[in-house]
């Protein structure tokens, strides 16, 4: 298609262009996925024709069915909206690992091995799960013919991240101008330092978002009681709130959580303390709000006495780092020492032993020492993330009473004028929304302490 005619066309029409015309490049989407496309196409020209075969048959005999009609196209759907989902996955995934990676690459600095021969190694590497399907796409444009700078630079052209994107021009540009290797450990820094920074505020407005949300949902629901009073019931309703966003936007938290800042725990300790606010809503419905009570409290003193231990162990393993950097400093590879702070951040540090084992002693305590920074700075970031969480818990906590109180007063208002409504309607959604409130605090604890989700604010809600 020549300039001309594509200047004539509409943006809509230009972005189909666009799309189609990427649909099958490797260098685009990658080889992994391009070969899922493959055989999905396959499957799905099969399969399609068949189900509007039946689709038409059941129309002659019976009459058309359109939920039968939906469940016939919806495999093409998935097909064409299946590269956007794709792109949408790696880039957050990317995203979430870039300051991990940086890390890894910044041993690496003073050693004669190129940055893509450096990217592409990461798929042997523990750890990097999203960053491989971009490591494949760079492999893929290296066996293609093009040299290391060209490859790098279609890299950044065809990432689904800005922020990789961001790092590998500014990474090739200082490359051609003859930046030193000081220089262009100090551009990976500094794009470390910015991702973390803005990887924490992301998620502690996202963090905003679900709490904000869910509180201002429980209070609209007071505005929609007197539905009741004509006869409708909104105890359904009620119950999605803390039962489905609740539990759904803290998930959603807990997957977009910032790797580095905390001390990473199991996805056993997570679940178990997740589990907290949930076992409780059941011992008040089954039992009582006073059985769900003393169960809340036993929990929290359970899950903040390890919390402590955990904090020590943060700690402890924060000082290894410290003196690993000083060993490598003497010219040791601090091997034992750097396994022993693998927790403060598991797969940065990880990878950073296996970087020293090929690059050696060279530029290896200045890449700790850079390391050792961002971790300081992801934990500044993280107890931020705390009193954020304190103010939204605060604010959530209080909205469970005011919407009882409301719904106390209206009761009383028809208990005065029966002819208004059923009173037993009010008490049943106030008792929901009471047996209820631990999960309302749920975002504000994940917000608080990520892999070790404190029960206090559920308590406290209760």
């Amino acid at each position: 298609m020549n300039l001309k005619a594509r200047q004539t066309i509409s943006p809509m029409v230009e972005s189909i262009y666009t799309y189609t015309s990427r649909f099958w490049t490797i260098d685009y989407y990658g080889p992994e996925f391009i070969s899922f496309m493959r055989i999905a196409t396959i499957i799905v020209l099969t399969v399609t024709p068949v189900f509007l075969l039946i689709n038409v048959v059941y129309a002659l005999i019976v009459g058309f069915n359109i939920l039968l009609f939906i469940l016939s196209v919806a495999p093409v759907v998935v097909l064409v909206v299946a590269p956007y989902f794709w792109r949408f996955i790696v880039k957050s995934g990317v995203d979430k690992e870039l300051p991990a990676v940086l890390a890894y690459l910044m041993v690496y600095t003073k050693s004669p091995i190129h940055i893509a021969d450096l990217i592409v190694k990461l798929k042997d590497e523990r750890g990097f799960f999203w960053f491989r399907f971009e490591s494949s796409r760079l492999k893929f444009l290296l066996d293609s013919g093009l040299d290391p700078l060209a490859a790098l630079k279609k890299l950044a052209e065809t990432t689904p991240s800005k922020s990789f994107s961001s790092v590998l021009r500014d990474y090739t540009n200082a490359q051609i101008l003859g930046a030193s290797r000081s220089q262009l450990s100090l551009i990976l820094f500094n794009h470390a330092l910015n991702s973390i920074r803005e990887q924490w505020r992301a998620h502690i407005d996202f963090g905003k978002i679900v709490a904000e949300g869910i509180i201002a949902a429980i209070v609209s629901l007071i505005a929609l009681t007197p539905v009741v009073l004509i006869g409708g019931s909104l105890s359904v309703l009620i119950l999605v709130v803390p039962l489905v966003v609740a539990p759904a936007g803290a998930l959603a938290m807990l997957a977009t959580r910032p790797s580095l800042g905390e001390y990473k725990l199991g996805y056993f300790e997570t679940l178990i303390t997740l589990a907290v606010p949930f076992t409780a809503v059941l011992i008040n419905f089954k039992v009582s709000l006073e059985a769900g009570l003393a169960y809340l409290i036993g929990m929290t003193i359970v899950v903040e006495s390890i919390a402590i231990g955990y904090r020590n162990l943060s700690h402890r393993a924060f000082q290894e780092l410290r003196i690993a950097i000083d060993e490598a400093k003497l010219g040791y590879i601090p091997e034992e020492r750097l396994s022993r702070a693998e927790r403060a951040a598991i797969g940065v540090i990880r990878a950073i032993i296996s970087a020293s084992r090929v690059a050696g002693t060279m530029g290896l305590s200045d890449a700790l020492t850079q390391l050792y920074s961002l971790i300081d700075e992801a934990r500044r970031e993280a107890k931020s993330a705390s009193v954020q969480a304190s103010i939204l818990a605060l604010i959530s906590i209080a909205s469970v009473p005011m919407a009882i109180y409301s719904l106390q007063l209206l009761a009383s208002a028809i208990q005065s004028m029966p002819q208004l409504g059923n009173v037993s309607s009010i008490n049943e959604i106030t008792t929901i929304i009471a047996s209820t409130a631990p999960l309302v605090a749920l975002p504000a604890s994940v917000l608080q302490r990520g892999w070790l989700i404190t029960p206090v604010y559920p308590l406290l809600a209760q």
